[in-house]
């Protein structure tokens, strides 16, 4: 290692080099790394960054993907080609070049988070789970959890009953997790509050360190983030990055729909497309408007909407207004994580208007709509449902 030159080293440099990689891997912080250190007090920074990343993902529990490390290769080779120096996507196709993780975005979003927060596709939960830096995981059996932290983020209170404390000084994530038909509220140490849809997820830090106040998102959130023009806010997704002093939003980003969108409800953003698949466009939105993208397409546009109908389910309503019965379906489907089928023939493009009260029984859900559309509904052998005429 003696003979190379890391005056001119970045953090994924650093974790790009196998030989570093090995002393971290092997020791920690052994007499090699010190000695690194005292040696380039200036990059003392990117060197800890790295340790830290490397130490967070322990290494040695991923397998390698041989299709998903050749498109990460091709993307490091394109960005090299143009000359782009995004760190985070830099970091991430590199620890996954050599580490085979399943999700890449979400170490681009988050990467000192430990593997057991970071794996994304784990059984479906019945009830709410708050993952704690520890480790620590907390049930919640509420339909709706309330979440609220301490400034200083040590101190954590549940449904304004109890409380409970964690070390903040290790630099570890908290986690909430939502399963399907429930959702939960959390204040964050920052005094940001998020609305957290079924089947999503937030990684946070208990308290925000730094130049930013970073989060990582999947599935749907609506944030009312508290201004401070010295310490931006980010929400990051594998589609997007949204970025903001203290403003009102809604962002859906669940891996399983055609379309990511981000609406604002007041204040502004900027909406960043991520990775070379967007390119490096960025966009700033106006209250009343959405930034819609389509991952068949590869393709973003903003245009005018109906604020309620993205964000009325944070109230525990489903609103709509001269929507197809499909598009209805589709939410339902979602929130519920319930196979739901319309009867072909005019039935899916009927436009209906109203509201659904989002309850814990689906089957009270699909009585007020069948009976909206003077219409009726079977149950399959599979415990999903069939509209009729």
């Amino acid at each position: 290692m003696n003979q190379k030159n890391f005056h001119l080293y970045s953090t994924d440099d650093f974790i790009l080099d196998e030989d570093f990689r090995k002393i971290v891997k092997e020791s920690g912080f052994s007499d090699r790394l010190k000695e690194l250190l005292e040696r380039l007090p200036e990059k003392k920074y990117e060197i800890n960054l790295a340790v830290k990343i490397l130490q967070s993902l322990q290494v040695e529990d991923f397998q390698q993907i041989s299709q998903r490390k050749a498109e990460l290769w091709d993307n490091i080779i394109q960005e090299q080609k143009r000359k782009v120096r995004f760190f985070y996507l830099r970091v991430a196709a590199s620890l996954l070049l050599f580490l085979g993780i399943g999700s890449a975005l979400f170490y681009i979003a988050n990467p000192k988070i430990k593997k057991e927060i970071a794996i994304v596709n784990e059984p479906v939960l019945n009830n709410s789970t708050l993952v704690l830096a520890d480790g620590k995981k907390v049930s919640i059996g509420n339909k709706q959890s309330k979440i609220r932290y301490s400034p200083d983020g040590a101190s954590v209170t549940i449904n304004d009953t109890s409380g409970i404390v964690q070390n903040v000084r290790n630099e570890k994530f908290n986690q909430m997790i939502v399963p399907y038909s429930k959702y939960a509220t959390l204040q964050l140490s920052d005094g940001t509050k998020v609305w957290l849809n079924a089947g999503s997820r937030l990684v946070y830090p208990p308290t925000f360190t730094g130049k930013y106040r970073e989060v990582y998102l999947q599935g749907e959130g609506y944030f009312d983030v508290t201004k401070n023009p010295a310490k931006p806010f980010i929400v990051k997704t594998d589609f997007m990055n949204i970025k903001v002093l203290g403003t009102v939003f809604n962002i859906s980003a669940y891996n399983d729909e055609p379309t990511v969108y981000a609406v604002l409800v007041e204040g502004k953003v900027e909406v960043t497309q991520r990775n070379r698949l967007f390119g490096t466009t960025e966009k700033n939105l106006s209250p009343g408007q959405g930034c819609f993208y389509s991952i068949e397409t590869k393709t973003s546009a903003i245009r005018k909407i109906e604020l309620y109908d993205y964000t009325s389910w944070k109230d525990g309503l489903f609103y709509f207004k001269d929507k197809p019965l499909n598009y209805i379906v589709a939410r339902l489907k979602k929130y519920y994580n319930q196979n739901i089928l319309i009867d072909e023939g005019k039935l899916p493009n009927t436009l209906i208007s109203g509201k659904l009260v989002l309850s814990d029984n689906l089957e009270e859900v699909m009585k007020y709509l069948t009976k909206t559309l003077e219409a009726r509904y079977d149950k399959n052998k599979d415990g999903g449902y069939i509209i009729k005429n």
